[in-house]
């Protein structure tokens, strides 16, 4: 079960996708912090690649053996004003210890596009179509784009949802000194959600 838990978390560490549309007057993501409420992204299970979505409520799965799980996430995407950010997500599998993810990204906002990318900011990038639905922001997948901005990748049904946070984590610094604190800081920024 272990084994199983471990490949779906590795499995959302390749978020991509991209998206072109509307562009609204005033952006709807900005620097900050917002919890990760659910996530749909691609993910190899048993050798089949297949969208799955995982949330804080929880989702079940069936696994190649036929056996049913319950895989449930905590998350946080930390947005910084220089374009830098962390995507840190903490997935359990039947209630077991959860495996943590603790990305560097960078990010950019283009009108109603959210651009997601590497820590070198140089590889492929997710494009996402932004939409506000009350509190959640919705981040709407299209297709994956190399650094000169061609689509190389659909990446159509991934899906993040935000939940924005109070001002006194946004404040917080995304900056990280060493693995061991970054583990630390995830840990509590994760519990504290």
């Amino acid at each position: 079960m272990r084994r199983f838990g471990v490949v779906v978390v590795l499995g959302f560490l390749g978020l991509a996708c991209a998206h072109l549309g509307s562009r609204p007057e005033k952006p709807v993501l900005a620097a900050g912090k917002y919890a990760v409420e659910s996530i749909r992204s691609r993910a190899a299970l048993d050798g089949v690649e297949q969208v799955i979505e995982i949330s804080e409520s929880g989702t079940k799965l069936t696994d190649g053996n036929g056996r049913e799980h319950t895989l449930t996430e905590r998350g946080a995407l930390l947005l910084s004003d220089n374009g830098g950010c962390r995507l840190a997500l903490a997935v359990s599998v039947d209630g077991e210890e959860p495996g943590v993810s603790d990305r560097a990204c960078t990010w950019r906002l283009d009108g109603d596009r959210f651009i997601l990318g590497d820590s070198t900011g140089g590889g492929t990038r997710t494009v996402y179509q932004v939409k506000r639905l009350g509190g959640r922001v919705m981040l709407e997948g299209m297709s994956d784009v190399d650094p000169q901005g061609n689509v190389v990748g659909d990446a159509r049904g991934e899906r993040i949802v935000l939940m924005e946070r109070a001002p006194e984590y946004a404040n917080r610094s995304a900056d990280r000194t060493s693995e061991e604190q970054a583990a630390r800081e995830i840990a509590e920024r994760i519990h504290e959600l």
